[in-house]
């Protein structure tokens, strides 16, 4: 049998993933030719056809190939693992960190992040995934993610979490809205006003559910999954709306003047945390990233984010 080297995994892999293999070509820094040659010279190894390959309509997996790709797959991670651990018993954070991060949330806290992490612990890959909570929350539970950053009202699944900094729902008005010129708004003043929402869950549920224990039902008009978007159709008069976080300024992209205002209610406590699967022991990344966080984003040290 001819032996098997970890490079014609990492190939195959690639290919297995891409479904082709130039684009696996690409993506690995070699020619076409030597994917090909990689390939080749593993199903000689294995004795196996690992999968189909037919021009212009790319390489599909077979039966035995989806197999092996499940086992090369955790040996290419325990044999990048092994490396990683070498140089952790130097003292050296190494490897990757995926970090989740609801959309909203990110423009306070990754900018931040990435920057600690590349001039602290440079061996650190971190790689930022962004969305909704409830999606970032099942990437968390298939192991596609290693934290998530978020709210605390946004769990919905079994995580253990750190507070990083509390947090409150605040009005966004017009600046020339009637209501702009008190300290405090009673949601209850709104009731009869269009409002545009954020529309992404579970934050878009949790506003609608703020909103109707004020007494009302919401006249929902528009609804964005962009913070700007709404902010600026707030700007110009057309509706208020209820948002966590105050941009430094306080005006649009236009140039144009918002104005946020306490929300006098009584409201259900919130808080950014970070997240991890219940029972699981944070890596040496991981805790390095939540001391970090807690000490950067704490609530004298997140200005227009905290309450």
């Amino acid at each position: 049998m001819k032996e098997i080297t970890l490079r014609q995994l990492e190939y195959f892999l690639a290919v297995a993933e891409l479904g082709s293999i130039s684009a696996a070509a690409r993506r690995c820094h070699v020619s076409a030719g030597g994917i090909s040659l990689a390939l080749n010279e593993l199903e000689a190894g294995l004795g196996v056809q690992l999968m189909l390959r037919r021009k212009a309509k790319g390489a599909v997996l077979t039966a035995a190939g989806r197999w092996v790709a499940e086992q090369a797959r955790s040996i290419v991670r325990d044999t990048k693992e092994l490396q990683y651990g070498a140089q952790m018993l130097q003292g050296r954070l190494v490897g990757p960190l995926n970090i989740g991060c609801f959309s909203t949330l990110s423009p306070w806290l990754l900018p931040r992040i990435v920057e600690h992490f590349s001039l602290n612990h440079p061996d650190v890959d971190v790689d930022l995934v962004e969305g909704p909570s409830d999606h970032l929350q099942r990437l968390l539970h298939r192991g596609e993610i290693d934290v998530c950053l978020m709210y605390s009202k946004h769990v919905e699944t079994d995580l253990e979490y750190r507070i990083i900094t509390p947090v409150r729902l605040q009005v966004l008005l017009s600046a020339d809205h009637p209501l702009a010129g008190l300290d405090e708004v009673s949601l209850n003043d709104l009731r009869d006003e269009p409002a545009v929402l954020l529309g992404l869950r579970p934050a878009r549920d949790l506003a609608e559910t703020v909103l109707r224990s004020a007494g009302f039902e919401p006249w929902i008009k528009w609804r964005s999954t962009n913070v700007e978007t709404i902010r600026s159709i707030v700007a110009r008069g057309l509706a208020y709306s209820v948002l966590m976080g105050r941009p430094l300024g306080d005006r649009t992209y236009e140039g144009l003047p918002v104005a946020y205002r306490r929300i006098k209610d009584d409201l259900p406590a919130n808080s950014v945390i970070i997240a991890h699967p219940r029972g699981s022991s944070p890596s040496a990344k991981v805790q390095t990233l939540i001391d970090y966080c807690r000490g950067e984003f704490g609530s004298t040290r997140a200005p227009g984010l905290s309450d």
